[in-house]
């Protein structure tokens, strides 16, 4: 398919339909995107920088949001790290150190642990921790700490194997509404000023091999029938917003419905 306007991704509880104004033409994006490379740092302008980084940073949600939505989770999960183990405020040393205690974690506790992973820089611009929705976690100690959330009806754990810093798992509602509140609040997370710190490194991971992605069609409909499909969706939708794409003088809708 040379482009599309509709694209349409099936999630484990919910469809998200997505409707473009202009329609996306793969070859215009290739091409967009092989001008940029070919600039040098020096002709590089400030608008360059700036698309750069919303581009990235829109991918970069876009698809932790895709595989959060495609998968069940069963506890929200937040990693700090004590400074005299860890230096919190250097990126790289955070995610080395973190990925050794996960890559440890799996081969002697959770052999099927499922997880995403996302970073957080935090407010006070300096240090960074991790924020995790995870199931499966098999042998890892989950201690009550003694806390309570939702007027007392979650425990707020702490991972006894987890000695990089201060951990928090709190269990996730079964709800698709419940979960994609969750997601929203981790996409919150990307920020300027995070993809900025993290530019050429990775800002999200998920094992690979117990993830599910969400199944994703796009379509070419014509304009005239356009409006009738997007009017027949109005009474079924469970949630709705419109996205300007101002760099690409576009338009997104995006509808969600309810499968559970």
């Amino acid at each position: 398919m040379g482009a599309y306007n509709v694209r349409t991704l099936t999630y484990k509880n919910q469809t998200q339909v997505r409707f473009f104004k202009k329609p996306i033409e793969y070859d215009k994006k290739k091409v967009r995107a092989n001008e940029r490379k070919k600039k040098t740092e020096e002709e590089r302008t400030q608008f360059d920088i700036d698309l750069s980084i919303r581009q990235s940073m829109h991918r970069t949600k876009d698809k932790i949001w895709n595989i959060c939505l495609a998968n069940d989770w069963e506890y929200f999960v937040t990693f700090t790290f004590n400074p005299k183990i860890v230096n919190s405020k250097d990126y790289d040393d955070c995610v080395t150190k973190f990925h050794g205690w996960l890559d440890n974690a799996k081969k002697i506790c959770c052999p099927d642990l499922k997880y995403v992973i996302v970073p957080e820089f935090h407010a006070d611009k300096e240090k960074f921790h991790f924020h995790a929705l995870m199931s499966n976690l098999g042998l890892l100690q989950l201690i009550d700490s003694g806390r309570r959330k939702d007027k007392g009806t979650k425990i707020i754990y702490n991972i006894g194997n987890y000695r990089l810093g201060f951990s928090t798992a709190i269990p996730v509602s079964q709800n698709s509404d419940s979960q994609g509140k969750i997601v929203g609040y981790m996409l919150k997370y990307i920020t300027k000023d995070l993809a900025t710190l993290t530019q050429g490194k990775k800002r999200y991971w998920y094992s690979r091999n117990t993830c599910e992605k969400p199944v994703i069609d796009s379509y070419l409909i014509e304009n005239d029938k356009l409006h009738d499909f997007i009017e027949a969706l109005e009474n079924d939708k469970s949630y709705r917003k419109t996205v300007d794409m101002p760099f690409s003088d576009n338009e997104l809708k995006i509808y969600n419905f309810d499968t559970n």
